[in-house]
């Protein structure tokens, strides 16, 4: 499978609601019930799937249809905000904040919890400032 990013750094590709539209009902309810036990966020089994951030609006996870960064970056036609003329942005600097807290919860998960219901939400900001770098690098060539 290709690696995905979201607007702010997420690895969309490898988040739960992104691989539950493809291996269905039984996983959306394993996700589910993961998210709620790991981050005490409720989400219906059925709510459970996401096309990636950059999705429209109907195929993106139901809570990401709010983000500004998103918006923004689809405003603009952009992969992501890695791509952005901007190197500060108070859109992105919110979007980013939603994944802060997961370091810290990152030793009280199981190797099997951590892979599969954290890697792609922390590193963000790092992953995000490496496709900044790499895009640099390209318009450069």
């Amino acid at each position: 499978m290709d690696k995905i990013m979201s607007a702010c750094g997420v690895l969309c590709s490898g988040c739960a609601a992104y691989k539950a539209r493809e291996r269905g009902a039984a996983y959306q309810k394993e996700a589910s019930e993961a998210w709620a036990r790991i981050y005490a966020f409720q989400t219906p089994p059925e709510k459970m799937t996401c096309d990636g951030c950059l999705s429209a609006d109907g195929a993106v996870f139901y809570t990401s249809v709010r983000c500004q960064a998103r918006r923004c970056c689809r405003s603009k036609d952009l992969p992501s905000c890695a791509e952005c003329a901007e190197e500060t942005c108070a859109l992105l600097a919110k979007a980013q904040s939603n994944w802060d807290s997961v370091p810290a919860i990152l030793d009280k998960l199981s190797a099997s919890d951590r892979e599969r219901y954290a890697e792609p939400y922390y590193g963000h900001r790092e992953r995000l400032e490496k496709a900044r770098r790499e895009y640099e690098a390209r318009k450069h060539m």
